[in-house]
């Protein structure tokens, strides 16, 4: 049996999973969860319950795909324990230590979407937080928000993606299965990023895993090329910069590019989702190699222009 880590216990135990369900339809339950809400966010200087998942209006990479889509966006990591967190931890009465991505390596941190573009901003950044410690004080209470979230983006329209980990790498598949599938049939389309082995989090046609790239000690080539001879999807940021094509294959593999679109349900099988490494932590230290290098024609040479090596710009 796989071993929940704390935080997904604490999910688990609070029935947040069957609270998302309850909270698609049950009105009176999602008012005074969040009049719960709004109490908890004044403590902390907030006069509104804001909306837990972000759409496509506030994340641009969400907002590329073609149906209409939601996302949430969460502390990564060991952030909540963050000294500048304190008062928030304190107004949540949480104690302590969390950890949303078990798995994070060093490079994963810091190439991490919560540090790209407005996501990165102090505000953004502490409203994530209070969404965070709200989620693990009331999981119940978050559950029937998110629930009534969701059902309000599938009133206008029939099938809506769902990211649930944004900036984590929960196993919600184990934390609710009931959840998953009650959510599936309802039209909603699943999909998320995750550091775990494919023998902890298997991917499935109602729920789309693509397995993530690390530094090559923690995924070694051998290991990515598993993954993707068993039909798998890898996703690799690399060193290509806004503007520029990313390799065309890796290790014989076809890349396409992430960039375009997040949703991953759509990519073929056993491809490298090629990302352009986001976020501005990363390009201070790279020593580990988590963001893999992509050779310009010009470092290449004219000659090998056009081949799978070579990433020329887009207007060349």
């Amino acid at each position: 049996m796989i071993k929940l880590t704390r935080a997904e216990r604490i999910l688990s135990d609070g029935k947040f999973g069957q609270a998302v369900i309850d909270g698609m339809s049950n009105r009176s339950a999602v008012t005074a969860a969040r009049k719960t809400y709004r109490e908890l966010r004044r403590t902390v200087g907030y006069s509104d319950a804001a909306p837990l998942l972000t759409t496509g209006a506030a994340q641009q990479k969400i907002a590329k795909n073609s149906l209409p889509s939601l996302a949430f966006m969460l502390t990564p990591e060991r952030g909540m324990m963050r000294v500048d967190l304190a008062e928030i931890r304190e107004a949540f009465n949480l104690t302590g230590g969390f950890n949303l991505c078990p798995l994070a390596s060093l490079g994963c941190a810091a190439a991490c979407l919560t540090y790209s573009g407005q996501s990165g901003m102090p505000t953004a950044q502490r409203a994530q937080a209070v969404r965070t410690a709200f989620l693990l004080s009331h999981p119940r209470e978050a559950g029937l928000l998110i629930g009534a979230e969701i059902a309000l983006a599938l009133n206008k329209a029939p099938r809506v993606n769902l990211r649930l980990n944004t900036t984590s790498d929960l196993r919600w598949e184990l934390i609710s299965p009931e959840m998953m599938d009650a959510l599936t049939a309802a039209g909603v389309l699943l999909y998320d990023y995750t550091a775990w082995h494919p023998e902890h989090r298997k991917a499935s046609t109602e729920y789309s895993l693509t397995y993530s790239a690390k530094e090559p000690e923690k995924t070694s080539d051998e290991y990515l090329e598993g993954i993707l001879s068993d039909g798998g999807t890898v996703a690799m940021p690399f060193t290509t910069a806004r503007g520029e094509a990313l390799p065309a294959t890796w290790h014989g593999f076809p890349v396409i590019d992430g960039d375009k679109s997040d949703e991953r349900r759509n990519d073929p099988a056993g491809v490298v989702v090629g990302l352009r490494a986001k976020g501005y932590k990363w390009k201070r230290d790279n020593s580990a190699g988590f963001i893999r290098q992509a050779a310009t024609c010009r470092e290449l040479g004219e000659q090998a222009c056009g081949t799978a090596a070579c990433v020329c710009k887009l207007s060349n």
